[in-house]
């Protein structure tokens, strides 16, 4: 599990040990990671080193990536560094968050809609990220979310490819972490994007 002390990262920990999961957490600082449970381990290093990540990788069937930030090229940089390490590990399932913006259904509105260039700008380390997992030849899926809430689950939909979405969609975390567990062994979504958003 990458990202595990994010916001979204630790519920996707938290509902995957709640359903029987076994879970390592790859972190960064382990002293910030609070949670425990007989299925958690913790592993600690820097998505971005190679080492790191295939050392973490021993014995995992799948990863979850919730990796995320303002730091430049930090996607392109740990999804590659990710791709390389699932390779030489042997391990082919992938599951990552992305951003609505890197979709073709995102509409920008106010601001956004005024300086186009400044929401493509937004979205382009997510849209590098996301062209190296589809060029990986690992069984990735691809869920990219609205504009992410701090509340409980209330369920999650996903939106039809002809389907419009804007600044003003949402969806709560815990859903989003929901989704990202049910696609995990749904060979229906294996290489493909899925864009979802709250009710």
């Amino acid at each position: 599990m990458l990202g595990a002390n994010g916001r979204t990262g630790r519920l996707v920990v938290e509902q995957a040990l709640a359903t029987g999961h076994t879970v390592t957490a790859f972190v960064r600082d382990p002293a910030k990671f609070q949670l425990t449970g007989e299925r958690l381990s913790v592993a600690n290093g820097d998505a971005r080193d190679l080492d790191d990540l295939v050392a973490a990788l021993e014995g995992q069937d799948a990863v979850i990536n919730t990796i995320g930030g303002a730091e430049r090229k930090l996607i392109a940089t740990t999804t590659a560094a990710l791709v390389a390490a699932m390779r030489k590990r042997g391990v082919k399932r992938v599951v990552t968050m992305s951003t609505f913006i890197a979709t073709p259904n995102f509409r920008p509105t106010g601001m956004m809609r005024l300086f186009p260039r400044l929401a493509r700008g937004m979205a382009k380390d997510d849209v590098a990220g996301i062209e190296l997992l589809e060029a990986s030849g690992l069984d990735w899926t691809i869920v990219n979310a609205t504009l992410l809430k701090n509340k409980p689950a209330t369920g999650y939909r996903r939106v039809d490819a002809d389907k419009e979405v804007t600044g003003r969609d949402h969806v709560n975390r815990a859903d989003v972490a929901e989704c990202l567990l049910a696609a995990l062994d749904d060979r229906s979504t294996f290489r493909r994007s899925l864009l979802i958003t709250g009710h």
